[in-house]
């Protein structure tokens, strides 16, 4: 018998059995009143637990990080954990994350994802990046903030290239492509892209204790329910008084990039620069 004492979308609840060992852990973060308890069922093997152990206790670090930064873990009175089985990546199964690996960046995105995912879900598979844009974010936060600012350098340069690996393509999923899962699940798209325009869109606002209150405020808004991508950027619009409506247009809505070819020419005490620019897709002028 098993029970949650939270709400919880449908598509987030799975079951594993095996051979499991409890490796088990409590954390105390800064915004809660008690300790979460880090609950990891992984493979009863003692090369497994000396082999893992490092990287798994590295959630509590991270758990600390995103309730600073996002506001209190959503499922505090419960747990949060993972359970191993023997897949590629992972996915946010509320409370108890399964996954393949404990790799640095899968913890961190699929923790990030009860907060972006779970606590607040996407109101319909076109907005996928209220998921997906920021967990894969929550990537280069945990770097940032956790590794060094080199390493969260890498991480969007890697973002960057991604993206224009291609020239088109939106974040936003085109309605005939709903039922589309490989679509849905773009990784250049709804993971890489869409954590490249909440970057923009922090460097747009050029205050993170303001970013990161914001964060907040979506997360207490919306708790226990369903936002859509024009949510965020009303919250956006209020909390800074910035009109977004072209950003969205751009980057959200529309597809690809501009590419431009800057030339320049010092004669004497003039300086002439002449910039030319072209969109990678016809879509979006």
């Amino acid at each position: 018998e098993w029970k949650s004492y939270y709400p919880i979308v449908y598509y987030l609840i799975s079951m594993s059995v095996g051979d499991y060992h409890d490796y088990s852990f409590y954390v105390k973060t800064e915004n809660s009143d008690d300790s979460i308890l880090i609950q990891n069922y992984i493979y009863n093997s003692q090369d497994y637990i000396n082999r893992e152990k490092e990287d798994i206790d590295k959630t509590g670090e991270l758990i600390k990080l995103f309730s600073e930064v996002f506001g209190p873990y959503p499922f505090a009175e419960e747990k949060y954990g993972h359970s191993v089985v023997p897949i590629g990546g992972g996915m946010e199964h509320q409370t108890m994350t399964t996954l393949g690996n404990f790799s640095f960046n899968l913890v961190a995105h699929e923790l990030a994802h009860q907060w972006f995912g779970n606590n607040v879900t996407c109101g319909s598979w076109r907005d996928i990046w209220i998921n997906e844009g920021f967990a894969s974010y929550s990537e280069y936060i945990a770097n940032q903030y956790l590794v060094s600012q080199e390493r969260a350098d890498l991480w969007m340069l890697n973002a960057f290239n991604t993206v224009f690996s291609e020239p088109g393509g939106s974040i936003y999923v085109p309605l005939d492509e709903i039922d589309n899962a490989k679509r849905i699940f773009d990784g250049r798209l709804s993971y890489k892209k869409g954590a490249a325009i909440i970057h923009m869109i922090r460097g747009e606002i050029r205050n993170d204790s303001l970013f990161f209150n914001i964060l907040k405020e979506f997360q207490s808004a919306y708790k226990d329910s369903v936002a859509l991508g024009t949510d965020f950027k009303n919250l956006l619009e209020a909390k800074t008084n910035i009109d977004f409506t072209d950003f969205f247009n751009q980057w959200y809505f529309g597809e690809g990039y501009p590419e431009l070819n800057v030339s320049w020419e010092h004669k004497n005490d003039t300086l002439s620069i002449n910039s030319f620019q072209t969109a990678s897709s016809d879509v979006t002028p």
